[in-house]
């Protein structure tokens, strides 16, 4: 595809959120740009299967449905998309930069909406780093886009909503769950369940998910964790903990998946350096926006889960209304249009928010959780913090994220904190006796994402290199 250098929007993220955006500015005569480090639509809700994936089974999958109907929508609107390709940089302004197998390129925009989505969250223990513990995350990524099943035998740990959908699918597809260990107790479950009566469709689907697990009989240890993990001979051995009565048992299977919720992805707004605020109910640190979706800095829109998490169907409406601000900004459309249009959007998107902050409740992280790990715990995969140094830097008179950044290394790895700045957050907020909000926000840095410098630098000769003379002594 041979790509525009300016476009009047350009959109980060082609989920939910962002295709809807994308069709909204597009469809008032806007010229949009929609870029995707996956290789199409769909987000991770509606993860496409790659190009070469030959397909195993003769279910078609909802999800794949929508994301199938994402990309054609987006091709008959004729909107530009940049599949494939990474964003490492943003600049005020604003230009955006990015990478792909063949190079680097750089857009240039007046109007950016970031629908970048969420993180994963773990909570560490012992034994995390273990091979055959991997994420929620990654699991549905293989069950969705791939149809497979994670391991032959499997243990499901964590709390929230995707640790019911992940053992779902798994049955779906003919797999079996040795077990699920939450750390929620059923009644918060069936707490809940009740506020899904505003969201009928999710209603439907949460029972369905919940009957067939119950009718597949799977052990179901609630109010439980993960105390730890270790390789044995012919798969891992799990040791579950049950908070109330710290009551210990233990488990052997071949594959343990865990996750405990989402977080938002802040990465863009926190390198512009626009105003943020803490919400629990939302997942930790969020761009403060207005209820369009208009952060602090003027052409800069923030939607979808990023800007605070509620699911799928809410981020639809979420990117809409996101979209229309920008169209009234930008004087595409008056202010009869703009009202009529939001105001159908706001009260469905309200109606949806009350079903969300149910859901959200199940994703809050217990302090069971981290007062279990122990001090010689990896925090940090990346540089291989543990939890002593964390607090031995906070012992030493780190008071914030930041400075815990600079006296440990934590979060200067591959992944910049996604995975671990939660934790430590939590670990730090403890032996500090205070808020984790407090603690404030690791500072955007560029790259956003580990940028190859062969992409930048290009093929070249040594004989190209300007020798550079030898300066007089």
């Amino acid at each position: 595809m041979s790509f525009k250098k300016e476009y009047d929007v350009i959109i980060i993220g082609a989920g939910p959120s962002g295709v809807k955006s994308a069709l909204t500015c597009s469809k008032k005569g806007l010229k949009v740009l929609i870029i995707d480090s996956n290789g199409n639509s769909g987000g991770q809700i509606y993860r496409a299967p790659p190009k070469s994936y030959i397909k195993k089974s003769k279910k078609t999958l909802e999800e794949n449905l929508i994301q199938i109907k994402f990309s054609e929508d987006l091709k008959r609107n004729n909107i530009d998309t940049a599949y494939n390709h990474t964003v490492w940089q943003v600049s005020p302004g604003f230009k955006i930069d990015a990478f792909n197998e063949n190079g680097t390129i750089q857009w240039n925009t007046k109007n950016l909406i970031v629908a970048t989505g969420t993180y994963e969250k773990i909570i560490p223990f012992d034994g995390w780093t273990t091979p055959g513990v991997i994420g929620l995350a990654a699991s549905t990524i293989l069950l969705k886009a791939h149809q497979t099943i994670p391991g032959n035998k499997i243990v499901l740990a964590g709390n929230g909503p995707l640790l019911i959908s992940v053992a779902y699918y798994i049955l779906k597809f003919g797999g079996k769950v040795d077990a699920i260990v939450d750390t929620s107790s059923k009644f918060e479950w069936i707490k809940s369940m009740i506020s899904l009566i505003f969201n009928p469709k999710n209603f439907i689907q949460g029972i369905s998910w919940i009957l067939k697990i119950i009718f597949s009989r799977v052990p179901i240890y609630s109010n439980s964790l993960i105390n730890k993990v270790f390789k044995i001979e012919n798969g891992i051995s799990v040791e579950i903990q049950n908070i109330k009565n710290k009551q210990i048992k233990k488990l052997t299977t071949e594959v343990l998946a865990v996750g405990h919720g989402l977080t938002p992805s802040t990465d863009i707004s926190r390198l512009l350096k626009i105003n943020h605020t803490y919400n629990d109910l939302k997942g930790g640190w969020i761009p403060r926006l207005d209820k369009y979706f208009r952060s602090s800095m003027q052409g800069l829109y923030i939607t979808g889960d990023g800007a605070g998490i509620s699911g799928a169907i809410p981020a639809e409406d979420k990117g809409e209304l996101a979209a229309y601000a920008l169209l009234k900004d930008q004087n595409i459309i008056i202010e009869k249009e703009f009202t009529n249009k939001t105001s159908r959007i706001m009260k469905r998107l309200n109606r949806y928010e009350i079903f969300a902050k149910g859901i959200a409740k199940l994703n809050f992280t217990p302090k069971d959780l981290i007062n279990n790990i122990s001090e010689n715990t990896i925090l940090c995969r990346c540089e291989d913090i543990t939890k002593r140094d964390i607090i031995n830097a906070v012992n030493n008179g780190a008071k914030n994220l930041n400075q815990i950044k600079s006296w440990t290394r934590f979060g200067m790895g591959p992944c910049q904190g996604r995975t671990c700045q939660y934790s430590v957050a939590k670990v730090a907020s403890e032996e500090l006796k205070c808020n984790v909000k407090d603690l404030g926000y690791l500072t955007g840095r560029t790259p956003l994402r580990p940028f190859p410098l062969d992409k930048a630098i290009g093929d070249f000769e040594y004989d190209e290199i300007t020798k550079v003379e030898a300066a007089p002594l």
